[in-house]
């Protein structure tokens, strides 16, 4: 027990005599708070091309480029309605089945699908003139 004692008593002492150049440290004329450097950020500096327009107000430009929202904005494929989708959906799917199943040879397949983009090409055509009487 005694041992025990011995050994507490001289840690204690070693961590007190190693923090005391810690503590008086602080207390000396080495740190300062003010070392001299100024503590405020650099100035800023804008860079710029030659070509940027100079400070204003917003105007609204049109430039022809995006993000313009002046031209009418078009489907990408041209939209059909419920019934054609209806009508030729049961086709084109009996098509890829029979394709599938090989019960049509390779170009009565290429075939039909000739005659289906064909009749898709005219179609818009007819369903514009259609609108327009």
């Amino acid at each position: 027990m005694e041992k025990l004692r011995h050994r507490t008593a001289s840690l204690t002492l070693f961590i007190a005599l190693g923090a005391l150049p810690l503590l008086s440290g602080c207390n000396g004329n080495t740190f300062a708070l003010d070392d001299g450097i100024p503590n405020t950020p650099p100035p800023a500096v804008v860079v710029q091309s030659k070509t940027a327009p100079p400070p204003g107000p917003l105007t609204v430009r049109n430039t022809g480029t995006y993000p313009t929202f002046g031209p009418t904005l078009t489907a990408a494929a041209e939209q059909i309605e419920d019934q054609d989708y209806q009508k030729s959906e049961p086709r084109l799917a009996a098509l890829a089945r029979a394709r599938q199943n090989g019960s049509i040879s390779e170009a009565e397949y290429q075939r039909r699908v000739a005659e289906y983009r064909k009749l898709a090409a005219e179609h818009g055509t007819d369903a514009l003139a259609d609108i327009a009487r």
